[in-house]
């Protein structure tokens, strides 16, 4: 039951209503650290505060990516909201690896909504390596202080009493409010801290219950290749132990390696000394079980020596006149085809607030308990006090978020099944079977033509991608080809969205404080709407006789298109334009061949299409179809994917209706729930680029489904607005299972 691992990148996440929220979604095998490219349904919802849904899609998936957004709607009131990115699958498993960016609507928001903390409020936590403090021994003892919002507090000053007053050791944090210190104990003696922050506050905490028996464990990530284990125990417990074996477990996703530790007389330390290039790349879970398997202490340690972590940068950029043409490059070689999204936001923005990154999602989160707060930080260079940084926050998570009494005593079982597409599950009312017969699943718009067998008058159909709010149709087929309108029950799964939001409690739900200023230097307290932000968005079109009504549900390279209704000739038959369009037309009596005129490989016949359903190479429908039944065309020459190497025909009718010949062999069923189909992303007019709310809050440009050429390089065009500095959000991964995470300020003007 491999699991499925999500990390969503958003283009920002404070919004006005009337923008969209633009995001693309990675799916990843956290086993294999490699994309998890089976899975092909995304469910994507948004909640409130109270953990009510607003609204939600279903997005469509392919070899570990998809891309979408929401409009922001009346409906959604200025205010704090969730986004879930989450699969049935996933609702297997007691470990939530969904997806959930909190999101912020901006604008008025009525005062019993605002609940901002006044009360100064501190977690100060004691986490020792491996579990236990254990009398006698060195126990390393981790730390970490948390503020009423769940951020971290820097500690400027520790110290370490025993009861009678007296200074044992001292300490500070990093800048998380993370840390460690070293304490002998006695269980008999009572350890007490005293913490001092910048703002002088003070703060007194005992230190947990000291263990007269047990066996710490300590863990040292050192800077060359090695991984040190310690363990030490006392003269109470290691008359226990002589005889018996202990195991370190070194593991990650069912990935094991078992090693045995002999406790002997007289040895009360025990070191083992792990080589980084045999440990699994990125995180390590050592696990020390006694003689029956049971697990007595667990530490977590990043192995940085085998990373799927990949460097990108910013290789030039060429200013022109409305626009920028930015250019990056991976240390990757150009055979590895990886997928990016890109976010460009003004340098100044206080609009992108990401929870996670892809590198902390899908090599840290799996694996930890609560929020990474800076995700970006990590991963940001593999100097000493960042890893020093990545080791202090693995250490005080204690143990790994998988329970192990879970595992064992509640062994997992499927209850929702894996989704692939859709399922149709159906009968026919008043049939009598005979031999040969098929029930014939069609959609036009869809491009879905399938035949299937019936059993004891059931049938089923499986894989099926259909996109929300279109049609399906049923059709009876006998052994001759004839088809008559059948009577159809049918059940389709996954039938709606039925989502929710676990553990609303643990994502932090502050609300910002933000105060923005006009031009005038006025304060305008969040009292205003997007129009103040926005101007009216006006699309530039074509003339009225180019536009097309009808368009092909995937884009055509190189399609030429025919606008049939202001055809002059109107009796003129289909299959001469397509002569007239570069390929070879034979008609007979009762059918029509076509073939293109260019030299290709493979298959020398076009895919030919109408209303968006193939015609398997069968054309005779073509035979009696003139220019007057129809309203678009579209003829490519080129080979599309998917579609035949001599290129692609897509013919629309009129108003499509479809050609009148199929109307009653089919029973419809209408309205149906499916993927939700992405815009594509365009580009808001806004009044003033140069205003103070524009730098705080606006969008420059959003890229889902970025590509590098043959040479390795990433290009794309910032529109040139009032700010020269930009500030860009990169997202990647590759079918590897490499990935990028990167944030650059870049001068459009150098």
């Amino acid at each position: 039951m491999e699991r499925e691992t999500i990390f969503t990148h958003f283009n920002k996440s404070r919004f006005f209503e009337g923008e969209e929220i633009w995001f693309k979604t990675y799916i990843y095998n956290n086993n294999y650290q490699i994309p998890f490219e089976s899975t092909t349904n995304i469910y994507v919802s948004i909640f409130n505060e109270s953990g009510n849904i607003i609204t939600s899609k279903l997005i469509y998936a392919s070899k570990g990516y998809a891309n979408g957004n929401f409009l922001i709607e009346e409906k959604f009131t200025p205010g704090i909201y969730f986004v879930k990115t989450s699969t049935n699958w996933m609702k297997n498993f007691k470990e939530d690896l969904s997806h959930v960016q909190m999101i912020e609507i901006i604008g008025d928001r009525q005062e019993d909504n605002v609940n901002l903390v006044s009360e100064s409020k501190y977690d100060l936590q004691f986490l020792p390596e491996g579990g236990h403090i254990v009398e006698d021994v060195n126990n390393t003892i981790g730390f970490k202080l948390l503020n009423n919002k769940g951020n971290g507090v820097a500690i400027k000053e520790g110290t370490v009493f025993d009861e009678n007053k007296n200074i044992i050791t001292t300490f500070k944090s990093n800048q998380f409010g993370l840390g460690k210190f070293s304490l002998n104990a006695k269980a008999s003696t009572n350890y007490s801290v005293s913490i001092s922050l910048a703002t002088s506050e003070i703060i007194t905490r005992p230190i947990g219950i000291i263990e007269k028996k047990g066996v710490s464990f300590k863990a040292a990530v050192t800077n060359n290749d090695n991984v040190i284990i310690a363990l030490e125990t006392n003269n109470f417990t290691i008359r226990d132990l002589i005889g018996k074996s202990y195991y370190l477990l070194v593991h990650r996703g069912g990935q094991i390696i078992k090693l045995k530790i002999d406790f002997v007389e007289n040895q009360l330390k025990y070191f083992l000394r792990l080589k980084k290039p045999e440990l699994l790349p990125g995180i390590n879970i050592l696990t020390l079980v006694n003689e029956n398997y049971k697990p007595v202490a667990e530490r977590l340690v990043f192995n940085n020596l085998k990373t799927p972590i990949k460097e990108i940068m910013v290789e030039g950029i060429e200013t022109q006149k409305d626009s920028s043409t930015v250019k990056l490059r991976t240390n990757i070689n150009t055979e590895i085809n990886p997928s990016f999204s890109v976010s460009v936001l003004p340098a100044s923005n206080e609009s992108y607030n990401s929870q996670s990154t892809i590198m902390t999602s899908f090599l840290l989160t799996p694996y930890i308990n609560g929020n990474i707060e800076n995700p970006y930080y990590y991963f940001s260079n593999n100097d000493h006090k960042t890893l020093y940084d990545l080791d202090l926050l693995l250490l005080n998570q204690g143990w790994s978020r998988y329970n192990w009494d879970d595992i064992f005593k509640a062994p997992l079982s499927v209850n929702y099944v894996f989704e692939t597409g859709f399922v149709i599950k159906g009968s026919l009312n008043s049939y009598k079977q005979k031999a040969g017969d098929l029930i014939v699943l069609s959609s036009s718009e869809n491009q879905i033509h399938e035949s299937g067998i019936i059993e004891n008058s059931t049938f089923t159909f499986e894989n099926l991608f259909f996109a929300d709010d279109t049609s399906i149709n049923f059709s009876l087929k006998n052994k001759n080809g004839k088809l008559t309108k059948p009577f159809v029950y049918a059940n389709i799964f996954p039938k709606s969205i039925n989502d929710n939001l676990q553990n609303l409690s643990a994502y932090k739900k502050s609300i910002l404080e933000i105060q923005q200023i006009d031009e005038t230097g006025n304060n305008l307290n969040l009292n205003f709407k997007l129009t103040e932000l926005l101007d009216t968005i006006v699309f530039k079109v074509r003339p009225k006789d180019e536009i097309p009504k009808n368009k092909p549900l995937i884009s055509m390279h190189g399609a030429k298109y025919i606008n049939l209704v202001e055809f002059d000739f109107q009796n003129e038959p289909i299959v001469s334009i397509i002569r007239k369009n570069g390929f070879d037309v034979v008609t007979t009596f009762d059918n029509v061949f076509i073939k293109t005129r260019r030299i290709v490989p493979g298959n020398s016949v076009p895919s030919v299409y109408i209303d968006n359903m193939p015609l398997f190479d069968d054309f005779k429908t073509l035979l009696n179809l003139r220019v007057l039944d129809l309203e678009d065309m579209y003829i490519s020459r080129m080979p599309n994917p998917g579609d035949s190497p001599a290129g692609t025909i897509k013919i629309f009718t009129r108003n499509g209706q479809g050609l009148s010949t199929i109307g009653d062999d089919y029973q419809t069923i209408d309205n149906l729930f499916g993927f939700s189909i992405p815009k594509e992303y365009y580009q808001p007019n806004y009044i003033n680029t140069t205003s103070n709310t524009f730098l705080k809050f606006g969008t420059i440009h959003w890229i889902p489904n970025l590509t590098p050429n043959d040479e390795g390089e990433l290009t794309f065009k910032v529109p040139n607005y009032g700010s020269d500095n930009v500030k860009i959000y990169i997202e990647g991964m590759s079918a590897e299972g490499y990935l990028w995470s990167k944030v650059e300020s870049i001068n459009l003007k150098k």
